[in-house]
């Protein structure tokens, strides 16, 4: 790993360990622009706190984001 990516990964523990010290459980997620990166995108994530609480939250927050997404999604009209 580089000198940057190590100092990344560093900020991104020190967040989620200070965080965690308020909360159960913590997950971050991050992305940034890279056009070196094969898909242009560098993202890290990193938890603390029971990983099944975590994984739980990300699941129930997918899923009411998606039904959110398709409440918006405006009805065809057939009739044109």
């Amino acid at each position: 790993m580089s000198d940057k990516a190590d100092i990344e990964l560093d900020r991104l523990k020190s967040a989620a360990e200070s965080l965690g010290e308020y909360f159960d459980t913590v997950h971050i997620f991050t992305t940034r622009h890279e056009s070196g990166e094969k898909n242009g995108t560098l993202h890290l994530n990193l938890g603390v706190g029971n990983w099944f609480a975590r994984y739980g939250q990300v699941r129930e927050w997918v899923l009411v984001q998606e039904e959110s997404a398709r409440n918006k999604i405006p009805e065809q009209d057939d009739n044109k």
